[in-house]
């Protein structure tokens, strides 16, 4: 993701007149079902379909962002957790990679948010995802860095020491609840709109 795009420098949340999409899986779906004021208000789309991985999210990528001003990518959770099998972190990276490539094709900025915290509890805690996510989160943060995405963390501020979510932030282990999309809507925005 090293390419530039003619927006270089601003903000992903100007140019109000078209939406900022939120791509993503059930995570993105919640959100703009928790924080519709926040949506409203800043002229953001929410665009998740629950139990998505990254291929299925990159499969409907161009045609869920037309017209978008700019892009909001979180995904890879669901990889990770194999709801629709086993998938590699290579493969994982590779999605990310080719919806980077298609937004900056397009000309739009794009934001991309970390994996979530989680550790399963009550699901599926035998796949131990903390130290892949964590890992998979660290690759992302070098990507962005070197290229022209923006990385915004949100696991800082909801994963607990192991790298569980927050049971504060989760009525289940996996998905936000209302303080959870609360604690991470400053970071957001922040990062969405630093101007």
């Amino acid at each position: 993701m090293t390419e530039r795009t003619g927006a270089e420098g601003d903000g992903v949340g100007r140019g109000r007149d078209r939406p900022l999409v939120f791509i993503g899986d059930s995570i993105t779906a919640g959100w703009g079902l928790a924080r519709p004021e926040t949506f409203a208000h800043r002229g953001f789309l929410a665009r998740g379909v629950p139990g998505e991985t990254s291929g299925q999210i990159r499969a409907r990528f161009l045609r869920d962002t037309a017209g978008a001003r700019g892009i909001h990518l979180l995904c890879g959770i669901n990889d990770i957790a194999a709801i629709g099998g086993p998938v590699s972190d290579r493969a994982i990276a590779g999605n990310i990679l080719d919806m980077g490539r298609m937004a900056f094709e397009a000309g739009l900025p794009l934001a991309i948010g970390s994996v979530m915290p989680s550790d399963f509890r009550g699901w599926r805690p035998e796949l131990r995802p903390a130290a892949r996510i964590r890992a998979l989160n660290a690759w992302l943060h070098a990507c962005c860095t070197a290229g022209a995405a923006r990385f915004i963390d949100y696991h800082a501020p909801l994963a607990t020491e192991s790298g569980a979510l927050r049971r504060a932030f989760t009525e289940d282990g996996i998905h936000l609840n209302a303080a959870g999309y609360a604690a991470i809507e400053p970071v957001m925005l922040a990062a969405l709109d630093p101007g």
